[in-house]
């Protein structure tokens, strides 16, 4: 995490990920092998510059890793369609690998997708006029 997610080493990112490497959590049009995951997972943080990571909890068992993480960042770059909004976002999240040979060659990602787009302003929160998105 320090150093694909907080660091933005696609270097780092390939020596973790396995060349077979799956994503089940892909979004459509994304393909979810290890260079769609790179690709989508880059995009991201290039929408989110100042992008932080924090793990607030792990647990492996056998071959899995769950982290339960939070996000925080400012949506100054197009992402996935949306232009910058500007809009600071703050959202946990959980990532589940499953690694073998000490690389992850499947990822699950799970996340409050609602919370996400009406912190961006992309959907009006409850009570919040939807011609009006501040």
């Amino acid at each position: 995490m320090e150093e694909v997610q907080n660091g933005k080493s696609e270097a780092v990112y390939d020596e973790l990920n396995d060349p077979a490497f799956v994503n089940l959590s892909s979004p459509p049009g994304i393909p979810s092998d290890r260079g769609g995951g790179k690709t989508f997972l880059f995009g991201f943080l290039n929408a989110f510059p100042d992008s932080r990571f924090t793990i607030d909890d792990m647990i492996a068992e056998g071959d899995q890793v769950v982290t339960k993480k939070t996000f925080t960042g400012t949506h100054t770059g197009e992402f996935a369609g949306i232009p910058a909004t500007g809009n600071k976002v703050t959202l946990q999240f959980v990532d589940i690998m499953r690694v073998r040979n000490g690389r992850i060659v499947e990822h699950w990602l799970s996340m409050d997708q609602l919370s996400f787009m009406q912190q961006l302003g992309v959907i009006p929160t409850p009570g919040q006029d939807a011609r009006d998105p501040t």
